[in-house]
This record gives C-alpha cells, sequence and structure tokens, in this order.
C-alpha cells in the first residue's frame, strides 16, 4: 500500500508529458501553460516537501500520509474534470500539495513498520523500485490510455487508487507511529519557499511572451530571487529550521547536491520536449511515444545496475564523473538532431543521458550520505531530494522557455508569416500544434509552407535547449573534478 501511494506520486511526475500535445490541441493550451501544467506540481511539490516530512513528524505519520493520499486523489478528480487549462493548472498545483505529503511519510512509516534487518532490506528495495516504477511507466501509460481513452483519464487513473489507499490505510496502519515532536513547523519558510520558486518559475516561463526586458517579468523575478534570500535570512534565524544552511559549509554536500539537482533539472527539461518531438516532428502516436521512452529507462536501470560496482572500483568521484560525461555527450548528440532525423539517431544520445543519469544519482546521493555526520543524514536527505525537485520544475521552466524563446524568433521570421492575418500569427507564434491548426484552415501551399516553418523553428528550439543542457552539464563535470577529493567523496 505505501509503495503503491508512491508509485502514484512518483507516476504524476512523468505522466503528463506523452499528453502535452493532445492538451495543445484539445484545451489550446499556449506554450507556456504546457510548462505550467507540469511545473505547477513540481513547485508545490518541492515547495512543501521539507514542510511535510516536519508536520509527519508532529501530527503523525499515519495522518499525513492519509492526508495526502485523499488530497492527491481528490485534487486528480479535479485534474480529470478541468475543461480549461487553467483548471487544470490549479488542480495539478493541488496534486503536488498531496504528492507532497505523501513521500516522506511513506518512507518514514517503512522505517517505523519494519524493524529487523530482512524486513527493512526488502521494504526500502521495494520503496525505492516503486519510486522508480512510478516515473518509468508514466510515459507507457500515458500513452496506452490516450489511445483509447481522452486526456482525463491519466488523472481518472489515481482516483481509484487513492479511494483504495484511504480506505485500507485507515484500518490498517497504526493510529500513532512517532511519540511526536515539540518543535514547531515552519510554515512560513515552507510556504516562502514554494512562492519564490513560482515567482522565478513564471518569469521564466513567461520572458519569451512578455519580452525578456519586459517590467513585469523583471520585478517579478527581482522579487522572487529576493524572497530566496529572505527565506535563506529566516531559516538561519528559526528554532526547528526546514533546511540545515549549515550543511552547505561541507563542500562535498554542496556539490554532489548541486550535481543531482542539474541532472534532474536537464532531464525534466530534455523530456518535456523530446515527447512533444516524438509525436509532432516524428509523427508518433501516443502510445508510440511511450513505448520508445522506455529504452530511456532502461538505460537509467542499467546504470544504476553497474553503480555500485564501478563505485567499489573507481570510487564515488569517478563514478560520478563518467556519469556526467555520459549525460554531456547525450545532451550534445541530442541538440544535433535534425528535423531529418529519425528515432535511432535521437535514441544514441537519449541512451547516453539514461546510462550517465543511472550511474551518477546513486553516486551522488551516496556521496551526499558519507558527507554528513549520522544525526544529520536524515536532514541531509530530505534536503537532497527537495533540491532535486526544485531542479525538475526548473529545468521544465528553462528549457521550455528556451524552446519558446527559439520557435517564436524562427516562426515569425519565416517567409510565409506575411502572409498570415494578426490572429493567425497570434495562434502561430505560440506553440507547433496550435500553428499546425492553423495551417489546417489555409491553402495547400501556404499550409505547407506555415507546417515546414514552425516545425524548423520547433527543433531549433530544442536544439538550443538541449545544448543548453549540455554546457551546464559540462561545467558540473569540471566542478566535480577540480573540487574533490581525488580518488573518492570524504567528509571534511
Amino acid at each position: 500500500m505505501l509503495s503503491l501511494s508512491l508509485f502514484m506520486a512518483s507516476l504524476d511526475n512523468t505522466i503528463l508529458n506523452v499528453a502535452l500535445p493532445t492538451l495543445s490541441r484539445e484545451l489550446g493550451a499556449t506554450m507556456d501553460q504546457l510548462q505550467w501544467t507540469v511545473d505547477s506540481y513540481q513547485v508545490t511539490y518541492a515547495g512543501l516537501l521539507l514542510v511535510a516530512g516536519a508536520l509527519a513528524d508532529r501530527w503523525g505519520r499515519s495522518k499525513t500520509f492519509l492526508a495526502g493520499a485523499l488530497v492527491f486523489g481528490l485534487a486528480s478528480m479535479g485534474a480529470a474534470l478541468s475543461t480549461t487549462t487553467t483548471m487544470l493548472i490549479w488542480a495539478r498545483a493541488v496534486m503536488g500539495i498531496g504528492a507532497a505529503l505523501l513521500a516522506p511519510s511513506t518512507l518514514a512509516l517503512v522505517s517505523a513498520l519494519f524493524t529487523t534487518p530482512k524486513e527493512r532490506t526488502l521494504a526500502f528495495a521495494l520503496w525505492s523500485g516503486a519510486n522508480g516504477a512510478g516515473g518509468a511507466a508514466g510515459p507507457v501509460l500515458s500513452g496506452i490510455l490516450l489511445e483509447h481513452f481522452n486526456w482525463s483519464s491519466i488523472f481518472w487513473l489515481n482516483v481509484p487508487v487513492a479511494v483504495a489507499v484511504v480506505g485500507v490505510g485507515a484500518w490498517v496502519l497504526p493510529k500513532r507511529t512517532t511519540p511526536g515532536s515539540g518543535e514547531p513547523v515552519d510554515f512560513l519558510g515552507g510556504v516562502g519557499s514554494m512562492v519564490c520558486l513560482a515567482m522565478v518559475c513564471w518569469a521564466v516561463i513567461s520572458a519569451p511572451g512578455l519580452g525578456i526586458n519586459s517590467p513585469l517579468v523583471i520585478g517579478v523575478l527581482m522579487a522572487g530571487l529576493g524572497l530566496a534570500a529572505l527565506f535563506v535570512w529566516h531559516e538561519s534565524r528559526v528554532v526547528a529550521p526546514l533546511m540545515r544552511l549549515d550543511l552547505f559549509t561541507i563542500r562535498q554536500f554542496s556539490v554532489a547536491v548541486g550535481v543531482a539537482g542539474l541532472v534532474t533539472a536537464g532531464g525534466a527539461g530534455a523530456l518535456f520536449v523530446l515527447t512533444q518531438h516524438l509525436q509532432l516532428i516524428l509523427g508518433f502516436t501516443p502510445l508510440e511515444t511511450g513505448l520508445r521512452v522506455l529504452p530511456i529507462a532502461a538505460a537509467v536501470l542499467i546504470g544504476s545496475v553497474m553503480a555500485p560496482h564501478t563505485i567499489q572500483r573507481r570510487g564515488l568521484k569517478i563514478t560520478v564523473m563518467v556519469g556526467l560525461g555520459f549525460v554531456t555527450g547525450g545532451f550534445t548528440w541530442m541538440a544535433t538532431t535534425g528535423i531529418e532525423d529519425g528515432f535511432g539517431y535521437l535514441l544514441i544520445g537519449a541512451l547516453g543521458f539514461g546510462l550517465g543519469a543511472g550511474l551518477l544519482v546513486p553516486a551522488a546521493t551516496q556521496a551526499v550520505m558519507d558527507s554528513l555526520p549520522s544525526d544529520v543524514t536524515g536532514v541531509g536527505s530530505a534536503t537532497n531530494t527537495a533540491l532535486m525537485q526544485v531542479g525538475s520544475a526548473l529545468g521544465v521552466a528553462v528549457v521550455g522557455s528556451i524552446l519558446a524563446s527559439r520557435y517564436r524568433g524562427a516562426v515569425t521570421s519565416a517567409d510565409t508569416w506575411a502572409n498570415l492575418d494578426l490572429s493567425q500569427q497570434n495562434a502561430a507564434s505560440t506553440s507547433l500544434q496550435s500553428a499546425i491548426e492553423v495551417a489546417s484552415a489555409l491553402p495547400g501551399q501556404q499550409a505547407e509552407q506555415l507546417v515546414a516553418a514552425a516545425r524548423e523553428a520547433f527543433v531549433l528550439g530544442m536544439q538550443l535547449g538541449l545544448g543548453v543542457c549540455a554546457a551546464c552539464v559540462g561545467v558540473s563535470l569540471i566542478s566535480v573534478w577540480a573540487l574533490y577529493p581525488s580518488d573518492r567523496f570524504q567528509r571534511l
């Protein structure tokens, strides 16, 4: 039951990506709205994850878990019933709140309910497996559902699971699994972190449409960064901080969580654009798209299996550097994908990314834990998880914004653009799917020219976005080489 609920929360990190072209077509979602359908979930999930962990300790793990499952199920129903993109975005944000309540309480319950070494090993393995399997299964399940039902089915899927989890959990889970903490929960810090992340993401996502020099974009970005600075100040003075800032004085910890967050950001951004590329450029159905994402998940699994042996043989630093090398190479290869290149060309780079991510994430996670004193490993692990979720949110925002900006610039420069009226131009500039719909009402040759220009513009945007991912991960590779001990991560 605990693993099933975590599977459900992890599933919704990826299940929506395959449905993005469908949402654009059926709800008329623009590129920035598509980004928000993904990011609204990530922002609330990341912003409240640490609060939820503290709440589980104070209020009770079982209560927090059941509340999370209930919120997640009700919000999934709201998402399924949405008739506009705005309704869907808000429902997804509430789903993120439910997921934030679920994730830390499931791990805490596993730790409390299973006490013998054999039981704990099996329980933690199932917990980790459910977390990974949910993310891997998302695109495939999305494709299967979209093949036979409409887009709302990907959210209806959660409702019976949530009902079963709440019903069974209320019956079988212990009423009190922790004595409760006397320390106050830092709700102010949690809400503040969520709001500042949302403001930064909004500014990044809105910049292509409003203009990077827009006073509103600049103002919101500055306010978000100012709120982030205020959050750091608050956390340094509050009695029971959500985030132990002193952990970031440990060099190995800081670099390890930075690497994990950056790679997670790149992966989330890449998945956002690649699922659209497979459908809108290569012409695959949602199911075919989901199946073509599976080899990437398999590469991640292979890398994860190889990681322990590589760490033992070569040490953590070398393992992370090799993983970063594969990820950088994978992004670089995918960034060279042209309009005429098929799936096989793209797959080479995607497999490189998957293998590298599978190698480095376990190594970076172990590096985080090895760098910390034993009495703060729980806090350090929670901080690492939260920052990876922040990375996912920012990755979608940044890569999606680069894609949208490059797409608008290229498609509006096409020769056929002057032949469109103002309403057609406004629609075609928002997304490739919208341009295809505009073209369907145009004469034959003009329609072909617009679709060709829009497809080329999309690919140019994807190339630039993935190229930025490659550059950022390449910088992190140099940072690991320069800042880490020569053989393995050690405590300072």
